[in-house]
């Protein structure tokens, strides 16, 4: 009785040994990551399951919700851009903001402003436009030039970043409490702030050197 006693004890504890050497660990790529960037070519990057420069808004509002609106852009040095902002969304394990700028002519923008709700200036000199309902509606066939999402968890602090993206090309101090790092490889951008939440920016290969200033 004692030998059988033995034999199930050490069987057991072979099988114990055996799970545990053998236990895969959990993988996050199962889930879609700040971090799973692929490039498919220098006009088409994915991330969160968006292909920039494919995807139109539409399909974007299908895929993430309702979007809380577009607004149209001009820079101090005159150049517009056309933006369109999602409510909170969940991607992965995180719930987030996401923006995205739209692929359109400069004239086609610049025509937009007269088809406007409200018009202010903002705190960087920039003027905004909120456009109508009806050509908000009008800009969902227009593709996806760059995506920002922002997380609403925090604490991504830079090892753990790092430890995913790898260290970045440059690292550009802003303030004192915030860091702007560059990724060209991947076309994506973080800004890092101490006493606030990150922000990732993804843009094509082809479009980096433009939106970085290069």
């Amino acid at each position: 009785m004692k030998l059988a006693f033995k034999i199930i004890l050490i069987a057991t504890v072979l099988a114990f040994i055996l799970f545990y050497f053998t236990l895969e660990e959990p993988s996050d790529q199962a889930v879609q990551m700040p971090w799973h960037v692929t490039i498919h070519n220098e006009n088409n990057s994915e991330v969160f399951g968006v292909m920039l420069n494919q995807m139109t808004l539409e399909e974007a509002r299908q895929k993430f919700g309702q979007l809380e609106g577009i607004a149209l852009f001009q820079n101090k040095d005159g150049r517009f851009n056309l933006e369109a902002y999602f409510g909170k969304v969940s991607i992965g394990p995180f719930a987030a903001r996401l923006i995205v700028t739209l692929n359109a002519p400069q004239s086609a923008l610049e025509a937009l402003q007269d088809h406007s709700v409200k018009r202010v200036k903002t705190d960087d000199g920039s003027t905004r436009w909120t456009l109508t309902a009806q050509k908000q509606v009008e800009q969902g066939l227009r593709t996806i030039k760059t995506l920002t999402y922002i997380p609403s968890y925090g604490g991504m602090d830079a090892e753990y970043l790092k430890q995913r993206f790898g260290s970045p090309a440059t690292q550009e101090r802003i303030d004192e409490t915030t860091e702007l790092w560059s990724y060209p490889h991947l076309g994506v951008r973080i800004m890092l702030d101490n006493d606030g939440k990150e922000m990732f920016e993804y843009t094509s290969l082809a479009d980096f050197p433009t939106l970085s200033g290069e």
